[in-house]
């Protein structure tokens, strides 16, 4: 649904899933949500690219990004400035690499920002 952004995504059959499922396993982690476009990342990033004023010139927090999918669109759509956070590490790896393979300036931040100020 949204062909204008790149994603690097898992699928089961790919070697970085099965990897990623017995690391899960071994430390008992919650499910890579970084490997999949989320429906919810999926339709915020088709209207914010219909409707990129809604972002234009703004500062920009896509909140437990995942992939990183909503910020990207926000960077594509001419957010003045984009942040995407995860407290997972494995996402914060993600969405850095999704942002350079869409040529988009993407500010990844780890942890967990609820009840942190904002800057």
């Amino acid at each position: 649904m949204v062909p204008e952004i790149q994603l690097y995504l898992a699928t089961e059959i790919t070697p970085i899933w099965q990897a990623t499922e017995a690391w899960l396993a071994e430390t008992g982690t919650e499910p890579p949500f970084w490997a999949f476009a989320r429906p919810g990342s999926v339709a915020m990033a088709r209207h914010i690219l219909a409707h990129p004023k809604v972002v234009a010139g703004r500062r920009v927090l896509d909140f437990a990004a995942g992939c990183g999918m909503a910020a990207i669109a926000c960077a594509r759509s001419g957010a003045a400035h984009v942040e995407a956070a995860d407290i997972a590490p494995l996402a914060i790896a993600a969405i850095t690499l999704n942002a350079v393979l869409n040529g988009v300036g993407v500010t990844a931040l780890s942890g967990d920002l609820v009840g942190n100020p904002c800057h």
